[in-house]
């Protein structure tokens, strides 16, 4: 026992347990008895991560040639487990009076399950298996009301563009494989330093270097691959949007993270300006369309593309940094990394926020508009300051997690412009604030809606009390973040040198 509890799986094995447990007491017992074995299962598996993380339990593990459990893994997986802590609390409620209730919390266990995986991936195939999980699980999650052909459109829309960025991005792989002859991505990172310009093999290289891009671009809502997740997100029941937009993105962005970061460094100078054009396009486009919006889901769905492309941002300052061999450049490094782990994680909580809001204020699939947010100060004041504190976050108000995150994004690709043929990286610190100023209209719309006076006669929205939990969890997550950012700044910084160790 001691041993299991020692171990860097402990985690990745609770979860798994807790899912097959959740499906075969389906149909034996209560729906409180099994939230209750799911939210014991995400409790404990909280408790494992912080014994990692905290180094009580040794790290980083390595298992095989496979998977390696470092600080890295340990952030992002607190990230998806606390995304799915979030959004399960309010499925309590949703699913109730379902007879297939195990099957559901067991697909969300699952899912984070998939997400897990892809954080501690150490080679190629590991990562396309969690991808492949995290997918399944979530558009088997998303078609789960069978009778709800809203639902079941969403989940099909979903299914079909996860196999297709799968196919695309093991088609990358498999070029890759063809060239290195390996599959481990410290391997792959040597192997690849031999491949110049001149070189016979350089054509096929870029080839699977667009095809991974591709694949990944889907699964991050990447403009140009970004068509899907409007629809899906409107579609999907809401706590599942939740998952979708603040779990399964993020999972593909700890999937960049390690496949460019660490696989594909040697190519930094042909994907570092790529990146850098892509985020542009997509934190526009998605704050530009966003702004004519009516329904709330959709327009948290573009604004979350939006926040995608400032994420997107640590890419090229990472480019940037690492062919820069001073002091300054490896401090660049480890800045532009954990800035873009920082970004992630609070948009991450903000997102997940308020789509539970959401879920509390609408009992219907395809969620509320804009404007039924209006007078909703005068009817529950815990949903309206909640959202409130979430919509500010996602803007970037000092105080709010939202803040740090986007100053620290921004400064990293003010750091960078110095570097000798880098000096165009400040325009996406430009973009960046330019678009944020956008993001302002539309977010403040709905504030200004929540806070208005209306006629309408007044409506109780009553989630539960779980639901009401995960909403102010995720409200005094990000403004206890927003306060005191230093501890979670540095956790990012050890998850930043934990991916760098890998190289």
């Amino acid at each position: 026992m001691i041993q299991f509890f020692a171990s860097g799986m402990s985690p990745l094995i609770v979860m798994v347990v807790g899912a097959l447990i959740t499906a075969a007491l389906s149909f034996y017992a209560s729906n409180r008895t099994l939230a209750f074995v799911a939210i014991a299962t995400m409790l404990l598996t909280f408790l494992l991560l912080f014994m990692i993380l905290l180094d009580v339990v040794p790290n980083p593990q390595n298992f095989g040639s496979v998977m390696t459990e470092d600080d890295f893994a340990v952030v992002f997986q607190l990230i998806f487990m606390s995304v799915g802590f979030i959004c399960l609390l309010p499925s309590a409620r949703y699913i109730q009076g379902d007879r297939n209730q195990g099957e559901y919390y067991s697909l969300l266990l699952l899912s984070v399950v998939g997400m897990m995986v892809i954080s501690a991936a150490s080679d190629l195939i590991t990562l396309f298996v969690g991808i492949s999980l995290t997918g399944l699980a979530s558009a088997s999650i998303a078609a789960f009301r069978k009778k709800d052909r809203t639902g079941i459109e969403a989940a099909m829309k979903f299914y079909i563009i996860s196999a297709l960025s799968a196919a695309l991005a093991l088609y990358g792989i498999s070029l890759l494989y063809g060239l290195t002859h390996t599959l481990q991505l410290s391997l792959l990172a040597s192997s690849l330093q031999s491949i110049t310009p001149q070189s016979p093999s350089f054509p096929t290289a870029m080839i699977a270097l667009v095809m991974i891009v591709a694949g990944f671009g889907f699964e991050v809502a990447i403009v140009p691959f970004h068509m899907w997740a409007p629809d899906v997100y409107e579609g999907t029941p809401t706590p599942v949007s939740g998952l979708l937009s603040s779990g399964s993105k993020k999972a593909g962005l700890a999937a960049l993270f390690k496949v460019f970061i660490v696989g594909l460094i040697a190519f930094r100078t042909e994907w570092g300006p790529v990146f850098g054009v892509l985020a542009v396009l997509t934190m526009t486009v998605g704050n530009v369309v966003a702004l004519r919006q009516k329904s709330f889901k959709r327009m948290l769905a573009y604004s979350s593309i939006g926040q995608a492309g400032y994420m997107l941002i640590a890419f090229p300052v990472f480019a940037a940094a690492y062919g820069d061999a001073g002091i300054y450049g490896s401090n660049l490094q480890v800045f532009s990394i954990s800035s873009g782990i920082f970004q992630i994680l609070t948009h991450a909580i903000a997102t997940a926020g308020a789509f539970i809001v959401v879920a509390i204020m609408s009992p219907t699939v395809t969620g509320i508009s804009v404007d039924d947010f209006r007078g909703l100060f005068r009817r529950n004041r815990v949903l309206s300051i909640s959202m409130t504190i979430y919509l500010l976050s996602l803007l970037g108000i000092p105080l709010l997690a939202g803040f740090d995150s986007k100053l620290l994004i921004f400064s990293s690709a003010v750091g960078a412009s110095i570097i000798p043929g880098y000096s165009w990286v400040v325009w996406l610190a430009v973009f960046g604030i330019l678009n944020s100023a956008v993001s302002l209209i539309y977010y403040v719309r709905v504030i200004r809606n929540i806070f208005s006076d209306t006629d309408a006669p007044p409506v109780k929205y009553s989630g539960g009390p779980l639901a009401m939990a995960s909403v102010l969890i995720a409200a005094a997550l990000i403004i206890v973040i927003g306060v005191y950012p230093g501890p979670v700044i540095s956790v990012c910084n050890s998850a930043a040198r934990a991916l760098m160790a890998l190289l």
